[in-house]
């Protein structure tokens, strides 16, 4: 397939994700301004689903139609929106009635996108960067994740009672007679599931450990966005109200990072991204700690002496983090660097003061000297030379 014949086709696939997903929220737009449907908690997470994994499916496929991850993006992000967009046109169909075969087989078609959308996810940290598994060895790993999807996704299908997503709509596909073998099979389907992640992470680490120069920084990308996507099941939990805010930012983390990392990583340096990351998580943690204990310290005084509340420890909490605001990102900025960064550390605080140095020192051999010293410490190469060009023919040149 040609470069362009695949990003018409990929671009494509993410126009049909926007417009069903766009359906959808129309859709349930209009059950909510009845008072009849309310958005999931974590509706953020599924728009990211829906619309940004595609998006940047497209773009990984139009710069490399070869790899395999801009193609599972697409599928994920058109299984995804027609999961989102089915689910809604359900729950809207079934406030007027009960389930007819239309609800039940739009049910059936969303329940089982969905699905087969999430479980897709297992071969992202097998195929990336590359598309491709770490070495030849990995290939039955492959083949046995792609088993386990298919026999998973025939279940999904075919089981027969009520769908998962959808107590109330029996599976119109049910196979009655094969319900023991499912029944089986579903004992044995969530260890499965659980070694098929350990392998994909397995091999993960196995490409790492392996990995040199810029295949290295591409799955540095991959590390902070899953480590972005921990963090928010974290707030997630601690700000249940924002969950649709949280959950689609470490979700959307997922889709971005790679896409960056696979098409376009050179532009940014990753290190200072997580240096960053790391900094002002740590300073914003302290801060809130800070002002909501300050708050219910001053409230508890207020209570105290006065019977009653003040918003004056608000506003006093709110000064206080005013104030420790740059003094504690001085702090975090220097125990992160001199803990996780130390050879970049080292290297900045010689250079610091040689830059001292070279404001007092008049002497230019022992500059010279000075120059070299720092070369060797910051940078430890095997040679260091330098060349001073004779100050005659520095003021001819500058003269000519």
């Amino acid at each position: 397939m040609s470069t362009r014949t695949a990003a018409r086709i990929s671009f494509s696939v993410a126009g049909i994700a926007v417009a069903l997903y766009g359906l959808g929220v129309l859709l349930l737009l209009v059950d909510r301004a009845n008072h009849q449907v309310n958005a999931d908690q974590y509706w953020g997470a599924a728009a990211v689903i829906a619309l940004i994994f595609p998006v940047v499916g497209a773009i990984i496929v139009s710069r490399q139609p070869g790899n395999a991850l801009g193609w599972i993006f697409c599928a994920i992000g058109v299984t995804g929106a027609l999961g989102e967009s089915s689910g809604v046109y359900v729950a809207h169909a079934l406030l007027t009635g009960p389930a007819t075969p239309l609800i039940a087989a739009v049910a059936w078609i969303g329940s089982l996108a969905g699905n087969t959308g999430f479980i897709s996810l297992i071969f992202v940290p097998l195929l990336f960067p590359d598309g491709l598994p770490p070495s030849r060895r990995w290939r039955p790993v492959v083949w046995f994740v792609v088993a386990f999807i298919t026999l998973t996704v025939i279940s999904f299908a075919t089981m027969p009672g009520p769908l998962s997503d959808y107590p109330s709509v029996t599976n119109p596909l049910g196979i009655e007679g094969l319900r023991l073998a499912f029944e089986s099979l579903s004992v044995v389907a969530g260890p499965v599931a659980l070694l098929c992640v350990l392998a994909s992470v397995a091999s993960l680490l196995v490409r790492f450990w392996y990995s040199r120069g810029d295949e290295r920084e591409q799955l540095k990308w991959f590390t902070y966005a899953i480590a972005l996507g921990l963090l928010s099941l974290v707030g997630n939990g601690f700000f249940p109200n924002l969950a649709w805010l949280i959950g689609g930012l470490g979700t959307a983390a997922l889709p971005v990072a790679i896409g960056v990392a696979v098409v376009k990583y050179r532009l940014y340096d990753i290190d200072v991204i997580i240096n960053r990351t790391l900094v002002y998580a740590a300073l914003t943690a302290s801060l809130v700690l800070v002002y909501f204990g300050g708050v219910v310290a001053l409230q508890y005084i207020f209570r105290t002496f006065t019977g009653g509340e003040s918003q004056l420890a608000v506003v006093a909490s709110t000064l206080l983090i005013a104030a420790l605001f740059n003094p504690l990102r001085r702090r975090f900025q220097t125990f992160i660097d001199h803990r996780f960064y130390r050879r970049k550390y080292d290297a900045a605080r010689i250079l610091a003061t040689f830059g001292t140095r070279l404001r007092e020192e008049v002497d230019l051999h022992a500059l010279s000297d000075d120059l070299l010293e720092v070369v060797r410490e910051a940078l430890q190469p095997e040679h260091a030379s330098l060349w001073l060009r004779p100050p005659q023919r520095a003021a001819e040149e500058r003269e000519w």
